[in-house]
């Protein structure tokens, strides 16, 4: 396991800008905060595999328990996983399997709502607090999990870069945007006059913020740069932010230019989805199913025919595994098999750490 894993960007391309005070309102807070333990998720992402189109779900095979490594389990596999199931309550355990070993199965404190950072590596959580209109925010690794602040109404890690968080919070009549790293350093980026604005992905290229049906999309330093109608999916490091309208899917550029994809989703409402590392296909998933659909000409190739709540890539973009409470189901897109795995854990989120990777 490493440090530092790397998602490889070589498919869709465009513009990006770099980012750049600090409030000092916030860091009273984040003493008071620093007293409260919390716990921790994970997700994760490089070569070209290009899905074969289908009109059926791939069919999932028998899985027994699994006492060997991930290649053992799931052949050809690149990567280790690491997946966060959730136990008793509102605690979480942290599962690391290797390639070559048993998963390793080790207690973290829990909360509300978790997201994994890029690489896998850094965890946020989000804990509800009794008499805040928003929550406590914490971030770290897996057993070092720290407060960052109170009253946050939305977060989310930056599509690359290893453990920095953007989050949102609301004030009366506006919404303060931060970043905050793993030396817990907040910045203050921008405020917006909407208070139920909340980030959905940012990047080198910018921001995509929610802000009712529409996303602002804004420069990396925060500067207003365009509006497009739609609810923000997913963020790729390219400067492509996958958009949902309707029933329909989209491809929003960083500059606000769109790309309408010809392609025939039927999942429900769609809940979770990620751009693979090669930026060629995106994994979408929701109440009746997980499909992948090639962003160049809009093939759609289901995956599950069941709710899904969490969607994730091999480093290779050659797998996508999807989570859906019981385990998850790892799925090649060079074979068609779909592999059942981590059975006897609640997963709320999994993701990849490349072996090798520095």
């Amino acid at each position: 396991m490493t440090d530092h894993a790397r998602i490889v960007e070589d498919g869709v391309t465009t513009h990006v800008e770099r980012p750049p005070s600090r409030p000092s309102w916030l860091l009273g807070v984040v003493g008071f905060a620093l007293g409260l333990g919390l716990g921790v998720v994970v997700v994760g992402p490089t070569s070209q595999h290009r899905a074969t189109s289908s009109t059926e779900a791939v069919p999932t095979t028998v899985a027994s328990t699994i006492p060997v490594g991930v290649q053992g389990a799931i052949p050809d596999f690149p990567d280790a996983i690491v997946a966060i199931a959730r136990t008793t309550g509102s605690s979480f355990d942290h599962i690391l399997w290797p390639l070559d070993g048993e998963p390793v199965v080790r207690p973290m404190s829990g909360g509300d709502g978790v997201e994994i950072d890029a690489n896998s590596i850094f965890f946020a959580i989000s804990e509800e607090i009794p008499g805040d209109d928003g929550g406590l925010l914490s971030i770290g690794r897996f057993n070092d999990i720290r407060a960052v602040s109170l009253g946050v109404s939305s977060y989310a890690f930056h599509d690359s870069s290893d453990g920095a968080l953007g989050f949102t919070v609301p004030g009366n009549a506006d919404v303060q945007i931060f970043t905050v790293h793993p030396n817990l350093v907040i910045e203050n980026v921008t405020s917006l006059d909407s208070p139920g604005a909340e980030v959905a992905a940012w990047g080198d290229w910018g921001w995509a913020i929610q802000d009712g049906d529409q996303i602002v999309l804004l420069t990396a330093d925060g500067e207003l740069r365009d509006t497009e109608t739609g609810r923000a999916l997913a963020g790729h490091g390219s400067g492509w932010v996958l958009a949902a309208e309707g029933e329909a899917v989209k491809l929003v550029s960083a500059g606000g230019g769109v790309l309408e994809l010809q392609a025939d989703i039927d999942i429900g409402d769609v809940r979770t989805a990620a751009f693979s590392p090669d930026g060629a296909m995106v994994a979408v998933g929701g109440q009746r199913g997980t499909q992948v659909v090639d962003l160049d000409d809009g093939t759609v190739v289901p995956l599950t025919a069941f709710s899904t709540s969490h969607v994730a890539w091999s480093s290779d973009s050659r797998f996508v595994l999807s989570s859906s409470g019981a385990g998850m189901l790892v799925h090649d897109l060079s074979t068609g098999v779909a592999l059942p795995v981590l059975r006897d854990f609640s997963l709320v989120a999994a993701g990849v750490i490349p072996v090798g990777s520095s």
